[in-house]
């Protein structure tokens, strides 16, 4: 077993926060929590920085705690037999946890998977043992994770459905929206997206070529649904958006909390 440091303090400038946003973010995360409760967990966090394609955990390593993501893009993965390729599964924004398995399975605790950072983010951190003892203390915590859990697994049924018989167009729009809900931005235009992710990066979220990724985006470019200028993209027809994903809105409302 490779054993690993807890996380360091990085450099990433403009993500420090103040307590009183550090609370409210965990607020946010944790609503089963009482005021007093958020108070003492916020008091066992570390908030830990990672530079773009920077390893957080590596798969069969030391799980040494649970990570929330605070800001940025993690994305989730796994390692072939052969030990160089890698498939990546899923990604996790903005409020989205990783390591609550390891840690809180009655086993020993190694990382199943691993995660990496997919631009520059921020973490909130909490070491094993302390997030285990603040369980045992405010167990409603675990209702909060059993929340998150179940929608993880609704999220990955519907994904492999998805990838099996979903068409592409389908797939991105139901990408697109659940980016722009996490990082859009308003603009007189429509929803701007500038995160700084390649095309690369957007193409294995959909468990495609850069090539198919490339086409389809011009088809959306023409439909009027966008328009894309280097590494942006803004949404200019939400509503028409929608229809293409043709997707209930109880889907809607879980791809709204992931992606």
């Amino acid at each position: 077993m490779v054993r690993s440091a807890l996380p360091r303090m990085g450099t990433m400038s403009g993500t420090s926060s103040a307590p009183g946003d550090a609370k409210e973010f965990l607020a946010g995360v944790f609503p089963s929590l009482a005021p007093e409760e958020i108070e003492e967990l916020h008091g066992i966090s570390l908030q830990v920085h990672y530079d773009e394609d920077e390893l957080i955990a590596q798969e069969g390593s030391y799980a040494s705690g649970v990570y929330v993501v605070k800001s940025g893009l993690v994305s989730i993965g796994k390692y072939a037999s052969k030990g160089w390729e890698k498939r990546v599964l899923r990604f996790l924004a903005v409020g989205e946890i990783f390591g609550a398995e390891a840690v809180f399975l009655e086993r020993e605790p190694i990382n199943a998977e691993f995660a990496k950072a997919i631009v520059e983010s921020s973490l909130v951190f909490f070491e094993r043992s302390n997030i285990l003892a603040f369980s045992k203390k405010h167990p409603y915590l675990f209702a909060d994770l059993c929340r998150w859990l179940s929608r993880e697994v609704i999220m990955l049924e519907f994904k492999l459905t998805r990838e099996a018989v979903e068409s592409m167009d389908r797939n991105l729009a139901l990408l697109l929206m659940a980016l722009a809900n996490k990082y859009g931005e308003k603009t007189s235009e429509g929803i701007l997206l500038d995160l700084p992710i390649s095309r690369q990066t957007m193409a294995e979220m959909l468990g495609i070529s850069i090539e198919t990724l490339m086409r389809a985006l011009k088809r959306f470019r023409e439909r009027n649904l966008i328009t894309t200028a280097q590494s942006q993209i803004t949404i200019i027809d939400l509503e028409s958006l929608k229809e293409r994903a043709r997707t209930s809105s109880f889907y809607l409302s879980i791809i709204e909390e992931t992606l």
